[in-house]
């Protein structure tokens, strides 16, 4: 048994008796590391009070691999993100990140990971209410972009065909077009945008140009402001982390976001 000191996102917490809870907390060093918590009150600091979902951390624990459950002895909040709660659309948002990353079961340390996701959290809690779902959304795709699971959105997925060139043509019989372009295939199921010829009688939303330089912007970490057809764009981060996460249950923050959505969050 080793004592270690490290730095944490609470992404989860339960109670498990009257006196202790059990933790999930995003580490650089471990990813996703279980705790017991005893007495968590008694433990956060004279002067400090409870520690709420989302905070940034110090803790330090007991480590023993053959344990699925570590044992936390100390644990100390270094910025509180408390106000997460105050704001539907927010924190649901953090809660849908949160719910990736336990869906992914992340068991290995990433240290640019770790940034991102406290990154991610800390531009929820400053967004403008305007900017929120634009933030939030692309914080959801650069996540699974961490997690190895970006979407292929500059080449057709299946034939590798370039689609900067596709863009420009004059549609097939086969594609639709609109008066802002070519519409083109989102397959979640394979991974990215398809081709005209490729996305012929395949599932999938089809997107325009604007959709697509939207989400590129998304995926870069620039969202929009306001982002245009953010329920739409939520359906297609939904579907896609679904597919490539393969939770045992749906995300529950999403009904939260579409709810907040339709009630003008975004």
């Amino acid at each position: 048994m080793s004592l270690t000191q490290e730095e944490g996102i609470l992404l989860r917490s339960h109670a498990y008796s009257e006196s202790s809870r059990v933790l999930r907390v995003l580490t650089p060093g471990r990813g996703v590391l279980p705790l017991m918590a005893r007495g968590l009150r008694r433990k956060v600091g004279r002067g400090e009070g409870a520690v709420d979902t989302f905070d940034q951390v110090q803790i330090v624990y007991s480590f023993r691999p053959q344990r699925d459950l570590q044992t936390l002895t100390e644990l100390h909040v270094l910025r509180s993100r408390q106000a997460l709660g105050s704001d539907l659309l927010r924190f649901a948002g953090a809660s849908l990140l949160a719910e990736m990353l336990l869906a992914h079961a992340l068991e290995e340390g990433s240290p640019p990971l770790f940034l991102e996701v406290a990154r991610s959290l800390d531009r929820l809690l400053d967004a403008e209410s305007e900017q929120i779902a634009g933030v939030l959304i692309s914080a959801g795709w650069r996540l699974l972009a961490y997690l190895g699971f970006a979407p292929e959105l500059e080449a057709c997925v299946r034939c590798g065909t370039g689609l900067d060139a596709v863009e420009g043509t004059v549609a097939t019989p086969a594609a639709a077009r609109t008066e802002e372009g070519i519409l083109l295939r989102f397959s979640s199921l394979q991974g990215g945008l398809l081709c005209e010829e490729c996305g012929h009688g395949s599932a999938g939303s089809r997107l325009g140009p604007g959709a697509r330089d939207d989400l590129r912007r998304l995926l870069a970490g620039a969202p929009p402001t306001p982002l245009r057809g953010s329920p739409v764009h939520l359906s297609l981060l939904e579907a896609f982390a679904l597919g490539h996460l393969a939770p045992r249950n749906a995300f529950r923050s999403v009904e939260l976001l579409r709810a907040a959505l339709d009630k003008g969050g975004g």
